[in-house]
């Protein structure tokens, strides 16, 4: 069974550096890794190119693309996915850092498990283990707002569009999946990432997995034998307005698209909001609270936009 990489990039050199040095110190190799280049940035070309020859010793190809069409992970994804020859495609943001078993562990689990069509590993940066009490605070706000939490044995999306990560010790089904997750290449046969997800892309993980787990439920998996180190780098990430705006935006437009709009789902999910702006007033950062309440306001000026699905008013504002 043959794996193939897609790592969509934007401004983190060093942290890429890191992620194909990782690919590099495999159990086992994949049979090709493309880095689509959202930046068309030279240092991450060079990057790229001066680690062609390590990957060619391994019998791995490795590519540079840039991405012609915009500044955007889903399309990146898209364009990757199209350009594989494995039959898996193994999903990866550029500042992670794999363990060594990394694809032994991705190959072996998609040999034993011939129904499944996607599988997400364990990140190895918990915060349980790091600090239990904000781990237990982030619990609380998590579950009390909707806004998202740790819970064993389960994987699931909330009507908020906040997520359920399980905490297990053995492969559980889940109804979703994240940024690092691997895929059988014919499930773009029938489906792609959603391009209406503009540059970051918030959420485009959660969208594009939940998707798959509602037309074919019992096929997506966690395996926490698959290890790996999300470092979360602040490199080239969307910040400030512009994160704010998108996270309101995109989740409302994800709300309508994926979740039943019935009465008790909109009152969780305007529940969450409010959840959403008690968290960023107990972090103490009143700039993010204004950048949300704006966001809000935007929202409710462009509902009609947003539950059509047209997201040109504010994908057009992004730079």
């Amino acid at each position: 069974m043959k794996i193939s990489v897609v790592i969509p990039t934007y401004k983190r050199y060093y942290d890429l550096v890191e992620c194909l040095d990782s690919i590099l110190a495999q159990e086992f190799f994949p049979l090709e890794v493309f880095v689509i280049d959202n930046a068309k940035d030279k240092q991450t070309k060079e990057v790229v190119l001066s680690k062609k020859d390590f990957f060619n010793k391994k019998n791995i190809k490795l590519e540079y693309i840039e991405n012609s069409k915009e500044n955007s992970l889903t399309s990146a994804r898209n364009f990757g996915a199209k350009m594989c020859k494995g039959e898996i495609i193994s999903f990866l943001d550029d500042d992670v850092i794999l363990d060594k078993n990394y694809f032994l562990k991705t190959k072996e689990f998609f040999q034993n498990n011939s129904g499944a069509l996607g599988m997400a590993g364990k990140s190895i940066d918990n915060l349980y283990e790091k600090n239990k009490l904000k781990f237990i605070f982030a619990q609380f706000l998590g579950k009390t707002f909707f806004l998202g939490f740790n819970e064993k044995n389960k994987g699931r999306v909330l009507p908020s569009l906040g997520v359920i990560s399980p905490m297990v010790k053995c492969v559980i089904a889940t109804e979703w999946l994240s940024g690092a997750s691997s895929y059988k290449k014919n499930i773009f046969d029938n489906f792609l990432f959603d391009e209406n997800l503009k540059k970051y892309s918030w959420s485009e993980d959660v969208d594009f997995s939940y998707r798959v787990y509602k037309k074919y439920p019992g096929t997506l998996f966690f395996n926490p034998e698959v290890k790996y180190l999300h470092k979360l780098s602040k490199q080239g990430r969307t910040m400030g307005k512009e994160r704010a705006f998108m996270e309101e935006v995109y989740n409302l437009y994800l709300f309508y698209k994926l979740i039943p709009q019935n009465f008790k789902n909109k009152i969780i999910y305007i529940w969450s909001r409010i959840g959403s702006i008690i968290y960023k007033f107990l972090k103490g950062n009143l700039t993010d609270i204004y950048f949300a309440l704006l966001a809000l306001l935007f929202c409710s000026k462009n509902l009609k936009n947003i539950k059509k699905g047209d997201l040109d008013f504010f994908n057009n504002t992004l730079k």
